[in-house]
């Protein structure tokens, strides 16, 4: 089986050279066989007004000129693909998967063909199907194709939109791994159980996994909308996450934040976690990263509610007295520093706003009445008086 190579590039130039070449050629003799003609029209009609002209002779050129181009083209495609419309993968007899997006074209697909082995040349594949006038009503969809399917099969396909079946997932922001389970379950085809078994193991191959203070995959499961197809096992489900987590956070400079803050990637987003589930709105994460730092070098308690709610498993609108006094390593009521891990799966930005927060004096911070932001202080007396306007009491 032969894929399309580099030859290609030239074999389509040398193709658009030659018809180019040939077109200018056949229009320059139309041309002037037809100067000719009406010519010889003009004299005949006044010779003999009653005989026509024949159309034989201008008919047999087109034909030819038509064979001429259809055999320069498959001489060409002939030489660039080894006979074209062959199905990579016979030997594998492993079907392929494909997803066509919305915007995609005849020719944007038949790059992702070749480039996963469905056919051996696009160029080819492409040809054939504006040839057949196929090619403008392709679907967007997941497919799936089989060893033994040729181009016409491949485009029935792509254009009467057999996709596979497929599920969607959504997983929002600031989710544990258990609330994930729920969402994912929603769906129907992984149950909850299954999905936090998978999720609970480390053993999926990513480097961000081998800090030995990691245990399970809270914190990794990245929030975004996914589509997966039918018959996906939640091992697949976790490592799609994982996998996004890895993408979204490749120009996230964990490196230069960890000698800088003296904290591992683990601990940097166990700090966007947090940031996560406190932000009011975007603006301030990285405000409430700082505070965070602020108060991790003053050594004072954190005194984060996510936290307490995280260790209790459940969420408060209001916690009482006894709530903040719940028996757990992420109580940061009762424990300084930071907890001992992620208390959700954190975005993109409260990720960025771990690793580059802002420079505040700030200490203290409270939501304000309205709900819509926190107010920001340095002085006790403030935030007191900013809790008692918040409804929050003074203690």
């Amino acid at each position: 089986m032969k894929r399309y190579d580099k030859r290609s590039r030239r074999d389509r130039e040398d193709l658009d050279s030659r018809l180019n070449a040939l077109g200018a050629s056949s229009g320059r003799g139309s041309s002037t066989r037809g100067s000719s003609t009406r010519g010889s029209s003009t004299r005949n009609r006044k010779r003999n007004p009653r005989k026509k002209k024949s159309n034989i002779g201008p008919a047999v050129v087109g034909l030819l000129l038509v064979v001429a181009v259809l055999g320069i083209i498959y001489l060409i495609v002939s030489s660039a693909t080894g006979g074209g419309g062959e199905v990579a993968g016979e030997e594998s007899g492993e079907s392929v998967q494909i997803e066509v997006v919305q915007g995609d074209t005849l020719s944007s697909v038949a790059d992702k063909l070749e480039a996963e082995g469905v056919i051996g040349s696009s160029f080819f594949f492409t040809l054939q199907a504006r040839m057949g006038g196929e090619g403008s009503g392709i679907r967007p969809g997941q497919y799936a194709f089989a060893a033994d399917e040729g181009n016409d099969e491949i485009m029935t396909k792509l254009t009467e939109g057999e996709a596979v079946p497929t599920f969607a997932v959504t997983v929002p922001e600031g989710l544990t791994l258990e609330e994930t389970a729920s969402a994912v379950a929603e769906n129907g085809e992984i149950s909850a159980g299954e999905f936090e078994e998978a999720a609970n193991r480390t053993d999926y191959g990513y480097a961000f996994l081998e800090d030995g203070a990691i245990n399970d995959t809270e914190g990794f499961l990245f929030p975004k909308s996914y589509e997966f197809e039918e018959g996906t096992t939640a091992d697949q489900i976790v490592n799609r996450l994982l996998e996004q987590y890895l993408l979204e956070t490749e120009n996230v400079d964990f490196a230069a934040a960890s000698e800088e803050l003296n904290l591992t990637e683990y601990e940097l987003l166990t700090v966007a976690s947090l940031i996560e589930r406190e932000a009011a709105n975007e603006a301030e994460k990285p405000i409430i990263a700082s505070v965070i730092y602020n108060r991790i070098r003053a050594e004072m308690p954190l005194q984060i509610d996510a936290t307490i709610q995280y260790a209790r498993g459940e969420q408060k609108e209001n916690l009482s007295l006894p709530d903040l006094e719940v028996d757990s390593p992420y109580n940061t009521y009762q424990n300084t520093g930071l907890p001992p891990g992620p208390i959700a799966s954190p975005s993109l930005s409260s990720i960025e706003a771990a690793v580059n927060p802002d420079e505040t004096d700030f200490v203290y911070y409270v939501i304000t009445p309205d709900g819509g932001e926190h107010f920001f202080t340095d002085n006790y007396d403030e935030f007191l008086v900013a809790k008692e306007e918040a409804g929050l009491g003074g203690a």
